[in-house]
This record gives structure tokens, C-alpha cells and sequence, in this order.
């Protein structure tokens, strides 16, 4: 694997992403133009850095929450994305096992939902079974095998119905946390999510990430989940913006699920883009 930095090719979808924010977030012109106006001078005052794009990311759509005095800008996209989900997976979960091999390879289907897809395109892709390209599963097993304690990244908010299997056969197994974020931040799973899809004190070990950026920077995370990183036998990390962000660091304990959705992101893994992986690093 190599370090992820923006490249070219990540400007456009870095600017995708804040023109978004900014459509979905406001109607009055004027103040949508002016976030935007803010938005991407961060954009392009950070994309020479070198930076991690989920960093540029997290700082740009921060900024625009705040000028438009929006907290979720993604709110209604992500009830859109998650009650879709709920009627897939009632499509495809018995397609797939109840052993965690077979789990993880349904948490992996539940990582192909994008906000930038169509939800009919995503529903079609998700009819085909999941093939790893590159699959640790057995080392994972492994791994587990000998572990007291597993943290479990979560990431869209629609993906939890796919995370849910997984995460109740690893807590059969083992103590399992499971990690949303603190505040909205694209469409990733927060709490206010779990309750909405009803599953507001019926999920053991819930904790947040303390943030509201995309991925998981541990420069930015309170104490208390830093404790519980630390202690962590294994990191299950799902999607891109957690292995944009944790791949940076020398950690053989992380699991990364995930779909390889982007170019920059496929050739840092050495995948096919839109290739699911199952890997450490």
C-alpha cells in the first residue's frame, strides 16, 4: 500500500464534495455562494499541501456547516441512502452466511452505497455476490482468535444495516465497540442515524469518535476514544475515508473492509478501481 495524498485527480472530487454540501444545505443564494466562495479557497489554498483529502475534506465542509448555519446538510440524502439499504438488505442477506467470513463480505456490500451514485445504480450493483480482490479474511480470523477487545469503525450511515451481522457475531465472540461520529459530516453514521433506523438502545458498546471530519484522525479524537483505540486488539475500519486516514500509521491491528471507489484510492491498494478489499495493510 502506498500513503494517500491528494493528486490531480482528487481536486475535482474534492470540489464535488463542497459544491454538494453547499446544494443541499441552504436556499438562499447569497449565502450559498458565499460558502461555496469559502469552501473551496480552502480547497485551493490546502491542495498543495499534500495533504490527506479526507483533512482538505473534513476542514472545507466544516466551514460550510457553519455559513449555512446547517448542521446536516446530508440529512435528507442519508434517509434516502439508509431507507433503501433497509430493503436491500432484506433482499440479499440470505444470500450470504451467518459465519463472519460470510459477514464481512456483507459488511463489504453495505460500503458500495455513494452519494455519488444513483441509488437504482448502487441498487444493481449490489445484486452481484462479493468477491475480495485482495481477501485477509483468514489472517483476520486469526487475529480475532486471540484478541479481548475489537473496534469497529463504522462509516455511511446506510451501511449499518450491513455492519449489524457482523458487529453481533463479533460481540458473541468477543467485547466489541462500536464507533460512529460524534457529528454529521457527509453521510457518515452518527447516533442521531442509529435512532432514526430504530436501533437506539437495542446496540451493545456504542461510542463516538469525538469528531466530525471524515475517516478517523487520532490527532483530533478526545481521550477517552484514544484509550479505547489504543487498548484495541483489532480495528475494523470501514470504507475509504478511514483508510485515507489510518494507513498513514504503521498498525498491523487494522482491518481495512472496503470498496476501492476511486482511482487514487484503488492504485494505493494495487487493486481494479471499484474492487472490494478485505485487508490489512
Amino acid at each position: 500500500m502506498k500513503l494517500i495524498r491528494v493528486v490531480d485527480e482528487c481536486y475535482h472530487c474534492l470540489k464535488g464534495l463542497i459544491t454538494k454540501t453547499v446544494s443541499l444545505g441552504a436556499y438562499d443564494e447569497h449565502v450559498k455562494e458565499q460558502a461555496l466562495k469559502e469552501g473551496l479557497a480552502i480547497l485551493d489554498r490546502d491542495f498543495g499541501k499534500k495533504m490527506i483529502p479526507t483533512q482538505i475534506a473534513g476542514e472545507a465542509q466544516r466551514i460550510v456547516r457553519q455559513r449555512l448555519n446547517s448542521r446536516d446538510p446530508f440529512l435528507k440524502v442519508k434517509r434516502r441512502e439508509m431507507s433503501a439499504a433497509a430493503d436491500i438488505i432484506r433482499e440479499v442477506r440470505t444470500r450470504y452466511g451467518s459465519d463472519i467470513p460470510s459477514l464481512i463480505k456483507l459488511a463489504a456490500l453495505g460500503n458500495a452505497v455513494d452519494f455519488f451514485k444513483e441509488l437504482d445504480q448502487v441498487r444493481h450493483q449490489m445484486v452481484y455476490p462479493v468477491e475480495f480482490t485482495i481477501n485477509q479474511t483468514e489472517l483476520f480470523m486469526d487475529k480475532l482468535a486471540k484478541s479481548r477487545l475489537v473496534l469497529f469503525l463504522a462509516d455511511n450511515a446506510a451501511e449499518l444495516y450491513f455492519d449489524l451481522p457482523l458487529l453481533g457475531a463479533l460481540q458473541r465472540k468477543v467485547e466489541t465497540w462500536y464507533a460512529v461520529k460524534q457529528a454529521p459530516v457527509q453521510n457518515d453514521l452518527t447516533l442521531d442515524d442509529i435512532a432514526w433506523a430504530g436501533f437506539a438502545g437495542r446496540i451493545e458498546n456504542i461510542i463516538t469518535t469525538g469528531t466530525d471530519t471524515p475517516g478517523l484522525d487520532l490527532d483530533l479524537v478526545p481521550e477517552q476514544f484514544k484509550r479505547l483505540y489504543d487498548r484495541a486488539d483489532l480495528v475494523i475500519a470501514k470504507g475509504m475515508g478511514n483508510y485515507e486516514t489510518l494507513s498513514e500509521y504503521d498498525d498491523d491491528r487494522v482491518f481495512y473492509i472496503m470498496m476501492a471507489k476511486c482511482d487514487p484510492v484503488a492504485r494505493s491498494v494495487g487493486v481494479p478501481r471499484d474492487s472490494f478489499v478485505a485487508t490489512f495493510k
